[in-house]
Formats: C-alpha cells, structure tokens, sequence
C-alpha cells in the first residue's frame, strides 16, 4: 500500500508545473505540500491524499469549497469538523467544533497547475 501511495505522489509530482502569480483565483483546483496534495473533482468536491489519511481509511478525505478569495480557498470537512485554508504557501487549519479556536498553521505548500493529459 505504501509504494501505491508513493507511486502515485510521484506520478502527480512530475505532472504538475508552478501556477504563476497572475493566474486567477478561479484556476486554483490543486494544492500540493510535501507528502500529499488537495485537488479538486469534476463533481466541485476537494480531495486530499497522504500517507496519513490513506493508512486510517483508504481513500482521501472530502472537503467542499465553502469561500474563495483571492488570497485562499477555504474548504471544510463535515465529518470532521475541521476547516482548512489553502494560501499562496502555506494552509491553516481550524476546529469548527471547538468555540474559540483560530486558524493554525497546518502544511507548508503551494497552488500547481496539473499538467495536460497527452
């Protein structure tokens, strides 16, 4: 199981280029940290897979894109009431379920552009 995880981070990895900085917010569908990645669907879902959450459960966890800025997308996670922020280069995460929580650091990692399908 681990190899097919790492197997497909690396596929991934090599097909996704840098988004540049003018790109609108709109074109942000992928945002890649070390170990893993959120991407959106076709459906409008988010998606993220790592090591982590592909040893607990087998398949990635689902988000839905609650707002969109031009500084991040902020995405949530029903089921386990968390909430993550995806920025330029960096996420937070924050505990929906926990009154007075704030947004704390989560991943170091930056928006990519997958590359065409040949």
């Amino acid at each position: 199981m681990r190899s097919l995880l790492l197997a497909m981070v690396l596929v991934l990895g090599a097909m996704v280029s840098q988004c540049r900085a003018d790109d609108p917010a709109q074109a942000r569908t992928y945002w890649a940290y070390e170990g893993g990645w959120f991407a959106k669907s076709n459906d409008g879902n988010w998606y993220e897979l790592n090591e982590q959450t592909f040893r607990k459960s087998g398949k990635p966890s689902l988000f839905k894109e609650i707002r969109r800025t031009p500084d991040f997308v902020e995405l949530r996670d029903h089921g386990r009431q968390v909430e993550v922020r995806l920025m330029a280069e960096r996420s937070m995460v924050h505990l929906i379920d926990k009154p007075g929580a704030t947004w704390e650091p989560l991943y170091k990692g930056q928006w990519k552009t997958p590359a065409p399908l040949e």
